[in-house]
């Protein structure tokens, strides 16, 4: 029994044991629970932690992606306006082809076979103006061959820069025929209503593929202004249906559009200009271009600014004015570039310089009687002066006929444009004082107008006798030509040297002006008395002088011509003609510019740049509404009729410069014409006269020439001048019979019959007791008392002369 309770104690030992193990291994295993439990729970709140701490930024943005959505407000890019309100530059927008290949040939009209590949590639080069080859390397023959490349392309530009015109057939095109993968990006972009219209002063704005910005002219310097900011609205949306959550609270921000531009630029003084410049390009045919400028000699306002040759804004990198189509397309593409931004982006009213040749005589004429150093009576001797041992410098005359104007007073000498005289000036003011008005002049650096890219002429740091008697006479530096008008305005004006604007106010888009460009004065150069006097001898000039080509009856043209000669170089012989005036010379409305830079043709003198301004003041003053005061002489003057001269055989250049001595003008009657075409016939003929304000047609060599025509106007009730001025305007010439400041009562052609262009009508003119328009015909008191001169023509400049060796 003993044995039994043994064997019992044994056995619950055992189990003990047993449960004790047991109970370790179930302890081990909680704790190892509670240990995985531990580390799992600390994974999490490093991970949380991380999430919602370290990487906060990451996923807060990837839950705002998925819960709000941005929608973007574009602005509107402001406009530009002209003086009038005429909308110069304005808002479009154009398209981009954007496509999936893979998704395209895979629309069902494509898949069912409705329609071909073959026939889809033919009809987008049709609706695009793509070839046939570049549509068929974008888009796959099977849509599930994986061993296309074209097939791993997810998107991409078909074309670029697709007008409304061509899109919305193309848009139908697609809708007719269930196409998918393919849309319509609206890019804006920026129409220029005018084409190429003051083309450098604008400029023009391109897209980037984010937004509009300006490249040239206006758009780029005032880029900011234009550009405006644009807006969004950041809203909470569905993630299934993506639609806005009704009650959120979305966070908004308007886009605010541009401010606009209204400029002191007059679209119609800027298109007379351009057509006449136009006119002068034609005729003279000028290397390195034309420019002319337009300006309010008072406030310093741009009322017109011209450089050609120009270019249409809305393509800009389009065949430029003059240039011939079968040479232009010979260019590579690089070249062409290169033409367009060093010849017709650039704007060469105020990023080129040239030697201003005698123009500068009136500066320093001005500088002289400042200091009181002379007088308009004191008498000189234009003898060749030397100037160091070897340079000598003479009168232009003296270099083309062996003889000089002798003794002469410096008022003579203004109107003959005699050097030797203003060397004699420049030297008694001295280096140190002549060059410190030159320096107030502003010619050392720019004169601020709002344009970019302005440049400054060229001026000597340390100046030798030689460079200021040469300067004395405007060489051996240079000015842009903003530069000289700007201070010939200071002459005008009594002595103020103002800052050139183009901008003569910002608006918001509601119209309220933001910002107004008063006139601003740079400083004070001269006293009015020396500017009156100045003034009175530019008038001379034009009256009696080298200028009398800048003559506009009834207008009192006051100005000074000048031709700068090459001397060196390939060009060498070349002339730089240039022409500043202002007008009427009694009471001035505006002052004028022309340069004409180096004309085929080295025998054409001043005059042509006189001419060339002569119409622009005619044309603008006549717009602006400022009466003509004619005298008879002026009228006699107005009806004084030429020879048209014989110039078959001629390049149309050389014809247009012949036929061009006494002001006639010349259109070519053919769009092939050249300045190089040989003319082969003229209408009228050599036993044509016409007034100086005729035009005569040149047509080229060949018996198949078809002969333009004009319809004309009725010119019943017009002044002479007005009869002259809308025959001109159709390109038919005036003969006025009867009283010449009578109005029109009859015309030997009848109103809408159809005439030869260049053909000559008749009107008869009689004193009907009506006061014609062009004002009264008493003449207006001069400067200081000094009447008018007579009509009596000038002597030509053909040249400056310079340093003699």
């Amino acid at each position: 029994m003993s044995d039994d309770r043994i064997s019992n104690n044994e056995d619950l030992n055992v189990n003990e044991t047993g449960k004790s193990r047991n109970e370790r291994v179930s302890l081990g295993f909680t704790l190892a629970i509670y240990a995985l439990c531990g580390l799992f729970i600390f994974f999490l709140v490093g991970k949380l932690y991380i999430t919602t701490v370290v990487n906060y930024d990451i996923y807060a943005r990837a839950a705002s992606n998925q819960q709000w959505r941005m929608m973007s407000y574009e602005a509107d890019r402001g406009i530009i306006y002209d003086a009038n309100f005429m909308p110069l530059a304005s808002n479009t927008y154009n398209y981009t082809v954007v496509i999936s290949p893979k998704i395209l040939m895979s629309s069902s009209e494509i898949e069912n076979g409705t329609l071909t590949r073959s026939q889809l590639i033919n009809d987008f080069s049709t609706l695009f103006g793509l070839t046939p080859e570049e549509i068929d390397e974008v888009l796959p023959v099977d849509p599930n061959d994986s061993t296309d490349p074209r097939n791993d392309v997810a998107g991409m530009d078909l074309i670029r820069n697709v007008e409304a015109d061509v899109a919305e057939p193309a848009k139908t095109y697609c809708t007719q025929h269930s196409l998918a993968g393919i849309s319509f990006v609206p890019v804006p972009q920026r129409y220029y209503n005018y084409g190429s219209l003051a083309a450098q002063v604008i400029g023009y704005a391109s897209n980037d593929g984010v937004s509009l910005n300006g490249v040239y002219g206006l758009e780029a310097y005032y880029n900011s202004v234009l550009s405006g900011t644009d807006g969004y609205r950041y809203s909470e949306v569905d993630q299934g249906t993506e639609g806005v959550l009704p009650y959120s609270d979305a966070i908004s921000q308007p886009a605010v559009n541009g401010n606009n531009l209204v400029l002191n630029i007059d679209v119609n003084v800027q298109r007379i200009c351009e057509e006449v410049c136009r006119s002068a390009y034609i005729q003279y045919n000028p290397r390195d271009g034309i420019c002319a400028i337009v300006m309010d000699p008072y406030t310093g306002a741009i009322l017109a600014m011209v450089s050609l040759p120009d270019y249409d804004l809305n393509d800009p990198y389009a065949i430029p004015y003059g240039y011939d189509p079968i040479s232009w397309n010979a260019l590579n593409d690089d070249d062409q570039v290169d033409y367009l931004m060093s010849n017709v982006w650039r704007n060469r009213c105020i990023s080129d310089t040239y030697e201003p040749g005698s123009t500068f005589k009136a500066l320093t004429t001005c500088i002289a009687f400042e200091e009181n150093l002379t007088n308009e009576n004191e008498e000189f001797s234009d003898e060749p002066i030397q100037v160091s041992d070897i340079d000598t410098i003479s009168c232009w005359l003296q270099k083309q006929h062996g003889g000089n104007h002798g003794m002469e007073s410096l008022r003579q000498a203004f109107e003959n444009s005699c050097n030797p005289i203003f060397v004699q000036l420049a030297q008694r003011i001295g280096i140190h004082r002549y060059y410190e008005y030159v320096h107030m002049f502003g010619f050392y650096e720019t004169t601020g107008i709002d344009l970019p890219a302005e440049g400054t002429g060229i001026f000597h740091t340390e100046p030798s006798v030689i460079d200021l008697s040469c300067l004395s006479f405007g060489e051996s530096a240079t000015v842009t030509p903003i530069q000289l008008l700007n201070s010939y305005c200071a002459i005008v004006n009594g002595g103020n040297l103002m800052v050139p604007h183009v901008v003569r106010y910002i608006t918001d888009e509601n119209g309220n002006i933001v910002d107004e460009i008063e006139p601003e004065v740079i400083r004070t150069i001269f006293s009015e008395n020396t500017c009156a006097r100045v003034r009175q001898l530019m008038i001379n000039v034009v009256d009696e002088g080298t200028g009398t080509a800048g003559q506009v009856p009834g207008y009192y043209v006051a100005g000074k011509t000048s031709t700068s000669t090459i001397e060196n170089g390939p060009m060498a012989g070349a002339h730089v003609l240039s022409f500043s005036c202002f007008a009427p010379s009694y009471d001035p409305r505006i002052a004028v510019l022309v340069v004409l830079n180096k004309p085929a043709e080295n025998s054409v003198g001043s005059s042509a740049a006189a001419s060339t301004a002569a119409r622009i003041v005619e044309e603008t003053l006549s717009y602006m509404g400022v009466p003509r005061i004619l005298t008879e002489e002026d009228y006699d003057q107005l009806t004084t009729r030429y020879w048209v001269q014989p110039v078959v055989g001629l390049t149309a250049t050389e014809a247009s410069s012949r036929i061009g001595y006494n002001g006639i003008s010349c259109v070519y009657g053919s769009t092939s014409m050249t300045a190089d075409t040989v003319v082969g016939y003229t209408y009228p003929s050599t036993d044509a006269q016409l007034y100086s304000s005729g035009i005569v047609m040149l047509y080229p060599e060949g018996d198949n020439i078809q002969m333009l025509t004009s319809t004309v106007p009725n010119l019943t009730g017009k002044t002479a001048i007005e009869c002259m001025e809308a025959l001109r305007d159709v390109n038919l010439n005036c003969h006025i019979e009867g009283d010449v400041m009578g109005i029109c009562v009859s015309q030997d052609e009848l109103v809408g019959s159809t005439l030869f262009a260049g053909s000559i009508v008749t009107v008869t003119l009689e004193d009907t007791n009506i006061a014609p328009d062009s004002g009264a015909t008493s003449e207006p008191d001069s400067e200081d008392g000094v009447t008018q001169g007579d009509d009596e023509e000038g002597t030509e400049e053909t040249g400056e002369g310079g340093l003699v060796g």
